[in-house]
């Protein structure tokens, strides 16, 4: 009688053995002389202008992590949602829905504190500001 851990002992093998293989063999057949072509900045095919060191607005950052928030809290709704009505009939209104509450609470305390530090509202140059007083 065999022990069923040893499959997965053995495909955790196999799947970090494959790429550590993969990488070997390809650091030793690529060349080693970097070309003055894949030492450039690739915009396109053009001639590349200026340097790639530019500053990104912050804003960017802020709206991708409260997108990735608001996108896992969804994640975690869906199944909730689905099994609500069999989980009442089992458990009780109050045991299923407070701790759901108590989450969606937590996330709107997070969006309404977003919100006053200015995280969800974009940054706007001095000429936007002049046309909306227009």
């Amino acid at each position: 009688m065999s022990n069923p851990w040893i499959a997965v002992g053995a495909l955790a093998v196999v799947g970090v053995a494959i790429p550590l293989s993969m990488i070997a063999v390809s650091s030793l057949l690529r060349p080693s002389v970097a070309e003055q072509g894949k030492r450039a900045t690739y915009e396109s095919g053009e001639i590349p202008t200026g340097t790639t060191r530019i500053r990104f607005n912050i804003q960017y950052y802020m709206i991708a992590l409260l997108f990735l928030v608001f996108d896992i809290e969804t994640v975690l709704i869906f199944p909730w949602a689905l099994i609500y009505s069999d989980a009442v009939a089992e458990f009780g209104l109050t045991r299923v829905l407070g701790p759901m509450l108590v989450f969606l609470v937590i996330l709107l305390v997070g969006l309404v504190w977003a919100w006053r530090n200015g995280a969800v509202r974009w940054v706007r140059s001095e000429r936007a500001e002049i046309k909306s007083e227009l």
